[in-house]
């Protein structure tokens, strides 16, 4: 995984970014995802499903509470395989936010674990269909409907079929799209289990970041108002906006100056994230990214998202965060 960012004879040194602690963070999540990916797409292949699930929630909490920040970036940041691997990439993502929000709700670890466990798999049933519905330009057919309508409760059979003894894994994602006012399903439950309300937050956040072929994904303060406007979301919906901040790292932002840039760093003042300036005063690439602090103080201030998502491909993530 490292040699994608270790240099090459024939390149030059400054053009590659130097190998840090956050790069080989990046890696680590990297690893994830590609460990992952089998495990998702084709579970009765694994000999030791639940031994390997676990295995990687215990890495995704390890590495999100190593660099809660890198963890935000991962899931905010745009790139093109965000849809290539949707249905993996966003149950992981899925699995980083119910971290951050178990975090910040004083949860004791055996339910972080359950939480990240059944984000990981609340989708196993459809897996390949997630990535196929990401990639499709028109709308569901009546199979692929009535397959995401069945497949909190298929998912939860196949995770008992696999070895799952674990009810709080197991309830969590049998209800992970049940909602208080009886308007979820595919039960119509009006009492939810409460890890299982997280994550379906959790869920919907993540989903509505993430691009697909017919849209692009929104920006962040556009999920939460969308978040918000859903009654039964609105505790756990207004955990992720505290934890994630206006300017969560990932997002592309505008300054003062003109330029546009992305945020790495959250900081105490919410305004005033550190950030990667991308383009200089006419909005055109840079030839090298710079790191700064934003604020008054620093002589550039985050004035609003940016408008412009190509912004976002004049760098790859290495180059950006090894900046970090």
């Amino acid at each position: 995984m490292l040699a994608a960012i270790m240099p090459n004879a024939d390149q030059n040194m400054n053009d590659t970014p130097v190998v840090t602690e956050t790069l080989l963070r990046w890696s680590q999540w990297q690893d994830l995802s590609e460990w992952l990916e089998p495990l998702l797409l084709n579970p009765g292949n694994s000999s030791g499903f639940v031994a390997d699930i676990n295995r990687c929630s215990h890495n995704l909490v390890e590495l999100v509470e190593a660099d809660p920040d890198l963890a935000i970036f991962h899931i905010v940041h745009a790139c093109p395989e965000k849809m290539a691997r949707y249905g993996i990439l966003h149950s992981m993502h899925t699995g980083m936010l119910v971290t951050l929000v178990g975090k910040r709700k004083d949860w004791v670890h055996s339910r972080i674990d359950s939480a990240v466990k059944a984000a990981l798999t609340m989708n196993l049933s459809i897996t390949a269909l997630q990535i196929t519905l990401a990639q499709q330009v028109e709308p569901p057919t009546s199979d692929q409907r009535q397959a995401i309508a069945a497949h909190p409760l298929a998912t939860w059979h196949m995770l008992r079929q696999l070895g799952v003894t674990d009810e709080d894994w197991l309830i969590a994602v049998a209800q992970h799209h049940e909602q208080p006012d009886g308007k979820g399903y595919p039960q119509g439950l009006t009492e939810v289990n409460q890890t299982a309300d997280a994550l379906r937050t959790c869920d919907v956040f993540g989903a509505k970041l993430s691009p697909r072929v017919s849209r692009s994904g929104m920006l962040s303060t556009r999920a939460a108002a969308e978040i918000f406007r859903q009654r039964s979301a609105g505790y756990f919906g207004a955990t992720i906006i505290r934890e994630l901040g206006l300017y969560p790292p990932g997002c592309l932002v505008e300054l003062n100056t003109g330029e546009q840039g992305i945020v790495v760093r959250r900081t105490r003042d919410p305004m005033s994230p550190e950030i990667v300036v991308l383009t200089n005063e006419l909005g055109e690439r840079r030839e090298t990214p710079i790191k700064t602090a934003t604020g008054k103080a620093h002589g550039r201030s985050v004035i609003g998202a940016a408008e412009n998502d190509a912004v976002g491909t004049y760098f790859d993530a290495a180059k950006v965060l090894a900046l970090v």
